[in-house]
């Protein structure tokens, strides 16, 4: 039994690192898809300086997760891995790498020949060095009849974190795929990319800052978007491969910069809490910081002698650092900005505060599954890869619809504060006619009562004295006297007609005409009236009409040489309608003729809500009076 335990054991100690040999993926002709990162091998060379064949030599480590992620990282990475052909046909393969933001990548297989043949490429390269026109980085392979072919991958992301998830495919199972993943980032890019449109011609039409720089960091979001699953290099900048390798990190530097700002225009009292306040301006300013540290460690940017990464000049250590602490940094950000979201809720109880601590809620969530699958603590599949694309356009739908409510809500209050000024401008108005009303009383009484009295004296006294000694100038003067004596009353009556107060407008208008026929005029005036009870218009209705009623006749009488005028007074429904029609020679009615009467016709009757209109018939003028029976009147 000793003897048996010890060989035993001596041949599981022998048989281990053959156990932890990755097995072999068998594929044949219905195969469509399997993870090929959990049947793989990673040797770590932390030298930066191992060659491949030194590489074929090396102990490799098994690896059974999801997708091969070491968090951030300043070495390079091998990866082994074995396919068994198990039919009878040749079978065509594809390796996709679906990790568009992998520095330098080197595919190795062996030929026909059974020599090693590799492809270099990476986000450091043009996008014509892609084995194949895809976002993501796709290797093909050609595995023959019952064969078995090891393959090695060769991974550079030093000075960053590195995440290489791995996928084999036959070509109908990534041809399906792709649709699918091509029609996903279509509908999301194209939600974000309507937004920043529509954004941008927002601005341009109210040009405010808020919209300004909602549209600044919908735009950084977008093209985080763009960048990230790797469209933006195949269709934009597919030869820039140094924005390629930047365009991530200073989108992101981008949108929160432009969150901060925006923020601060939402909340405009936030320059009252003293603290927020400081603490944004404090947090845009590192980020500034941080924009102007990462142009410095990156080489992508060609600040050092070579363009590209290389050990033997840049080791990656102060990028490490940099891209660790936006990543927190980040973080921060957004939970700060969310913090001043509920802050104004305690404050305001508005409900718009909670959805804008959600639509940031939105983008934590997306970002922080980002960050965690990145450090390996979140597996790395299809939705956590890229929830970041779900989130986005949530938020933004959300903070366009509280744009959309806000100016809506901006736009009422303008309409409410418009109308009440209007209003108050009516009721100036119309206080001022009221007193003009009074006035026109209190005058046509001072004139009829008062002076009207003393002429008539004066001319009854003079008469006497005529009487008692004619002299012919007496006579004349008292002639003068009584001719001033009737223009009085005339002004008297035209001022405030007592008539008009005891008989009401119909009366009034009617001993108007007897007047003017009695003037011996050569005009026939007809007059022609239908009103239900003229006891229930206001005392201003009343005088306003007969007051534009005189206007309008004077200037026929004067002006038109006109023979024959129709005046006619209607209630129709809540209107008093007054027409005045003549058949003179009318006049132009454009701008501002008419004179000043027509122009104080127009003001009075603008002052009770009504409409005045100048139209010309075959042969003169109709003039159009509508004034709304229940104008809200303030005496």
């Amino acid at each position: 039994m000793k003897l048996f335990l010890k060989y035993y054991c001596i041949w599981v100690f022998i048989s281990i690192p053959f156990n932890l040999r990755a097995q072999e993926t068998v594929v044949d002709r219905n195969f469509i898809l399997t993870n090929l990162a959990r049947h793989t091998e990673v040797f770590e060379d932390k030298s930066k300086k191992i060659s491949f064949e030194e590489a074929t030599r090396q102990k490799y480590s098994l690896h059974t997760n999801e997708s091969i992620n070491y968090g951030f990282t300043n070495a390079f990475y091998w990866i082994r891995f074995r396919l068994k052909n198990t039919d009878s046909i040749p079978l065509k393969l594809l390796v996709e790498i679906p990790n568009a933001h992998i520095n330098k990548l080197r595919f190795y297989s062996k030929d026909q020949s059974g020599k090693w043949q590799s492809s270099l490429t990476g986000d450091h390269y043009p996008f014509r060095q892609r084995p194949i026109n895809h976002p993501h980085f796709v290797f093909p392979i050609i595995l023959q009849a019952k064969e078995t072919a090891e393959y090695y991958l060769w991974a550079d992301k030093h000075g960053e974190q590195i995440q290489v998830p791995m996928h084999l495919y036959s070509e109908a199972g990534f041809q399906d795929y792709s649709n699918k993943v091509f029609i996903f980032y279509g509908v999301m890019l194209g939600i974000t990319g309507l937004f920043v449109i529509v954004g941008c011609f927002l601005f341009l039409f109210f040009r405010q800052k808020i919209i300004l720089y909602y549209w600044l960091y919908t735009t950084s979001i977008w093209i985080f978007m763009l960048a990230q699953p790797g469209i933006g290099f195949q269709y934009i900048w597919s030869e820039s491969s140094w924005w390629a390798s930047s365009v991530r990190p200073v989108s992101l530097t981008s949108f929160y910069l432009f969150s901060l700002l925006f923020t601060r225009q939402f909340y405009p009292d936030i320059s009252k809490a003293r603290f927020l306040d400081i603490t944004i301006k404090i947090f845009m300013v590192l980020l500034l910081i941080y924009q102007v540290l990462f142009f410095s460690q990156n080489p992508a940017f060609g600040l050092f002698k070579n363009p590209w990464y290389n050990p033997v000049y840049y080791e990656g250590n102060d990028l490490i650092v940099v891209i660790q602490s936006l990543t927190i940094f980040a973080l921060i950000i957004l939970w700060s900005i969310i913090g001043i979201g509920i802050y104004f809720y305690i404050r305001t109880r508005k409900a718009e505060n909670l959805w804008f601590v959600f639509a940031f809620s939105m983008i934590l969530v997306g970002g922080t599954t980002g960050i965690f699958v990145f450090l390996g603590i979140f597996p790395d599949n299809f939705i956590t890869h890229n929830l970041v694309f779900i989130a986005n356009p949530v938020e933004i739908i959300i903070m366009s619809v509280l744009l959309a409510n806000r100016y809506r809500n901006v736009h009422k209050e303008n309409i409410r504060i418009t109308s009440e000024l209007a209003s108050q401008r009516q009721k100036n108005a119309i206080q001022l006619l009221e007193g003009q009303m009074i006035e026109r009383r209190r005058l046509s009484q001072e004139l009829h009562d008062g002076i009207s009295l003393i002429l008539a004296n004066i001319r009854l006294k003079l008469s006497i004295l005529t009487q008692k000694n004619p002299m012919p100038e007496m006579s004349e003067l008292v002639d003068k006297l009584g001719e001033v004596g009737q223009d009085i009353r005339q002004f008297s009556q035209a001022l405030s007609p007592v008539i008009l107060e005891k008989y009401g407008l119909t009366q009034a208008i009617e001993e108007l005409i007897q007047a003017t026929k009695n003037s011996q005029s050569k005009v026939n005036v007809e007059f022609s009236h239908h009103i239900s009870n003229e006891n229930l218009l206001p005392a201003l209705i009343s005088q306003t009409l007969y007051q534009i009623t005189l206007e309008l006749l004077n200037n026929i009488l004067k002006h038109a040489h006109a023979t024959h005028a129709q005046i006619s007074i209607i209630e129709n429904k809540n209107l008093i309608v007054l027409k005045v029609a003549d058949d003179g020679q009318g006049y132009e009615s454009t701008g501002k003729s008419g004179g000043i009467g027509i122009q104080n016709i127009k003001a009075r009757t603008q002052s009770l809500n009504g409409k005045f209109s100048i139209s010309h018939q075959k042969k003169g003028m109709i003039h159009t009076v509508q004034l709304p029976v229940h104008t809200k009147l303030f005496s």
